[in-house]
């Protein structure tokens, strides 16, 4: 009986082992190859360091409140392209203009295809902290363009503005139009800019083939990747905003009540913070990870072969690093806090701000009832005062996205090319309804420190990255827009 026994126990179990072990045979490690360097023109490379230093010299900053936005200088930004791409601003075609947003046109003589729609925006958040340079000086140093503004996202405008430059100097002749949608409001999300230039494209009936703004980078800072990857990303979250404020009595600091408004308002704000939303992977997601699969080490290939088995442990390997848990999850950032008017005076009245980055298929109302559940008993109140539903993923296994991938593989050769999820926000949500390839990539290879500096102290892009980015840009109009292309 006891041999029964344990043989009841081990049979199973070794089964258990065998299939894991069978389905680990399905993804292989790569062999170990390194990536062949990117060929671009260094003249070009310093023609855009030179144009986007003096761009980020522009403090062309989105502030909330805007009175504090200095139009000016947008103005300036424009002159400057203008100085700087004669050639796009003499044929191509300004169709449309919102505020300081503004829609190029190059049209073909003879279109034989829908037109691609290439996007960038203008302004930059504020700059806050030490810096290593000062953000708006726009100084190119040890092999870098320094500032606010160069990966979020000048360097996209400058670099496209560059390839259109040089296909036109080439005598380049489209087989389809081409346009360039570039926004002065999208880190407000986009409603005086993008927003409205969507409704030139919806008046005008216009379907695009590929829309390509920024994006994911080419970097291997996500995963514990053996190689650099090329981040297309298909989708992006959805972005809410949620104000709390709380009241209390004031009066003087030394003779405090039990709970005050700011004790009230922290204890809201870490019952939300300590409590991570939920993990899951959306089907986009599991694709980019089972493409990755090969160069991931042994333990994340196990768990990728094998979901049903490893399914947990996936998602805890995901869960465990900053950089992998905003794919796996909607998340919940505290970001602005105020209130009180002197330290010796209690405060009325204390607010915080989150911003909540949604995972597609979460909702905005299920979030803020799960807030107010949470903080219901402190007596504070929550309200939405921003939200943007999270987009079904563009079609990432059609001919736009196998056309795309090429073009990085012109470039970035040996570079694989993945599907993504966009943690942040573009303006490329506005765009979603003119086309079934609304893709977000930004052509820049960037390690972990560089990625870490966006939105962050010491932003900065290296020259030879401006050089690749403007070659992959002209390689995808090649490619799109050429007669006899291959975008099937």
């Amino acid at each position: 009986m006891d041999y029964l026994y344990i043989a009841g126990i081990a049979v199973p179990a070794l089964l258990l082992i065998a299939a894991a072990l069978l389905l680990l045979r399905k993804i292989p490690a790569a062999p170990a190859a390194e990536p062949g360097l990117p060929e671009y023109s260094p003249e070009e490379a310093e023609r855009a360091a030179d144009a986007l230093a003096e761009a980020i010299r522009c403090q062309t900053v989105s502030y909330p409140d805007v009175t504090q936005r200095d139009f000016t200088q947008w103005v300036a930004l424009r002159k400057i392209f203008r100085d700087r791409f004669p050639k796009c601003h003499e044929h191509m075609i300004s169709e449309q203009a919102s505020g300081f947003s503004s829609i190029f046109k190059w049209p073909a003589a003879h279109p034989s295809a829908d037109p691609i729609l290439l996007c960038g925006h203008l302004d930059v958040v504020p700059a806050e902290g030490p810096w290593r340079v000062p953000p708006f000086e726009g100084r190119i140093e040890n092999g870098f363009v320094w500032g606010r503004g160069a990966l979020d996202c000048k360097n996209v405008v400058v670099c496209l503005f560059t390839a259109l430059e040089s296909l036109f100097e080439r005598g380049f002749t489209p087989d389809r139009d081409i346009y360039l949608a570039l926004g002065h409001d999208e880190e407000l999300g986009g409603a005086e800019g993008a927003k409205l230039l969507a409704r030139y494209f919806s008046n005008q009936g216009i379907r695009f083939s590929l829309v390509l703004d920024e994006g994911g980078f080419i970097s291997d800072a996500a995963f514990p990747v053996g190689k650099p990857t090329a981040d297309v990303c298909a989708a992006e979250k959805g972005m809410m905003n949620v104000r709390l404020s709380v009241s209390a009595p004031g009066g003087h600091s030394s003779r405090p009540p039990e709970r005050t408004a700011a004790s009230l308002l922290c204890e809201a704000v870490c019952r939300i913070g300590f409590r991570p939303r939920p993990a899951r992977l959306i089907p986009l997601m599991r694709d980019n990870i089972r493409q990755i699969a090969p160069w991931l080490d042994a333990s994340l290939r196990r768990y990728i072969a094998s979901p049903r088995l490893y399914g947990k442990k996936l998602l805890k390997r995901l869960c465990s690093d900053d950089r992998t848990a905003a794919l796996a999850r909607t998340t919940v950032a505290a970001t602005l806090i105020s209130g009180g008017i002197a330290h010796n005076v209690l405060p009325a009245s204390a607010e915080a701000t989150f911003n909540i980055r949604l995972l597609p298929g979460d909702s905005a109302e299920e979030l803020l009832a799960w807030i107010k559940a949470l903080t219901r008993d402190l007596g504070v109140k929550a309200d939405v005062v921003f939200e943007q539903a999270a987009l079904d993923p563009s079609d990432y296994r059609g001919a736009a996205f196998k056309t795309l991938s090429r073009a990085v593989g012109d470039v970035f050769p040996g570079i694989p090319v993945v599907p993504g999820l966009y943690c942040g926000a573009t303006d490329a949500r506005h765009y979603v309804p003119f086309s079934d390839a609304v893709l977000r990539f930004s052509p820049f290879i960037l390690t972990s420190d560089e990625l870490a500096t966006i939105h962050a102290e010491n932003e900065r892009v290296a020259v030879a990255s401006l050089g690749a980015a403007v070659a992959f840009y002209r390689r995808v109009i090649e490619r799109f827009c050429d007669i006899g292309g291959d975008t099937e």
